[in-house]
């Protein structure tokens, strides 16, 4: 079995317009796809250069009861270093996002934010050998 990289991710939101829009704003996505399913609407999203993709689907009333309660703890999109970490920071900032510090990790720096579902999202620069 050979995985070549990250293909999508499928996320159940209350409201796929505000989310999309949120998305496309703050990460620079582009919607390539729309329609509808059984509870509504739904948008295909990707980011222009990162090769990645993230779904939406309205959630089902009882979906939506539940959103909060999620197995995701996070997704995380990686950035090329701690200057680029650092420069989206106060960018996001500056737009009105509220931006956590940045985290130290054992392999890499990152930041928080989070989406209009409560969904955390992580930035995450790699340390550099002997960081």
């Amino acid at each position: 079995m050979v995985i070549e990289g990250f293909s999508h991710v499928q996320l159940v939101v209350r409201d796929v317009t505000a989310s999309a829009e949120w998305y496309c704003a703050v990460l620079g996505l582009e919607q390539f796809v729309s329609g509808g399913t059984g509870s509504g609407p739904y948008v295909g999203l990707r980011h222009p250069t990162a090769r990645f993709v993230v779904g939406m689907q309205t959630a089902t009333p009882e979906q939506a009861e539940r959103l909060g309660a999620t197995a995701i703890d996070h997704l995380s999109f990686s950035v090329a270093d701690r200057e680029t970490l650092e420069r989206m920071r106060a960018e996001l900032s500056a737009g009105g996002i509220e931006v956590s510090e940045i985290l130290e990790e054992v392999l890499s720096y990152n930041v928080q934010i989070v989406d209009p579902n409560g969904l955390v999202l992580e930035l995450s620069a790699p340390k550099r050998s002997g960081s």
